[in-house]
């Protein structure tokens, strides 16, 4: 039988994977929403499935070190990353959402640990600094018109 704090673990894992992953759908970018989310729920399982077989194997007297599983989880990930690089029109593309699947991937692991508050935080931060490209337009464009002003002016 499921654990009701294993479905409250995953459950807090895709409403935050849900958040950001609708900020890169929004965005239009190659890792959106189910990608976001299966690589978060990825995470949050691999944690789980880790505490709980050292818990099951621990009376076995089997030493299981649930550090592998995480880090194999990030290996992964980095191929993951890797493939949503690429050229296009001669400039170098998904730099940016290739490098939020590490921290998203955390994100699952703090959800899986049961670290909500932490989670909660990282994932109000992550979304802010996305956030941030859309203030750097904003401040260009207020530049730009402040040039065209003063050039009419002139």
């Amino acid at each position: 039988m499921i654990e009701l704090l294993y479905l409250l673990r995953i459950g807090l894992s895709c409403l935050l994977g849900l958040i950001i992953g609708l900020e890169r759908e929004q965005a239009d970018k190659p890792a959106g929403l189910r990608t976001i989310l299966f690589i978060i729920l990825g995470a949050t399982l691999t944690v789980i499935f880790s505490l709980k077989f050292v818990k099951d194997t621990s009376a076995l007297n089997i030493n299981y070190d649930a550090i592998r599983a995480i880090a194999y989880y990030l290996v992964a990930i980095g191929f993951v990353g890797g493939g949503i690089i690429g050229r296009k029109q001669g400039k170098i593309e998904g730099i940016t959402t290739a490098s939020l699947l590490l921290p998203v991937s955390i994100i699952g692991f703090l959800c899986g640990l049961g670290d909500y508050s932490l989670a909660i935080v990282a994932t109000l931060i992550i979304y802010l600094i996305l956030k941030l490209k859309y203030i750097k337009i904003k401040i260009q464009v207020m530049k730009k018109r402040k040039n065209n002003v003063k050039k009419t002016k002139s």
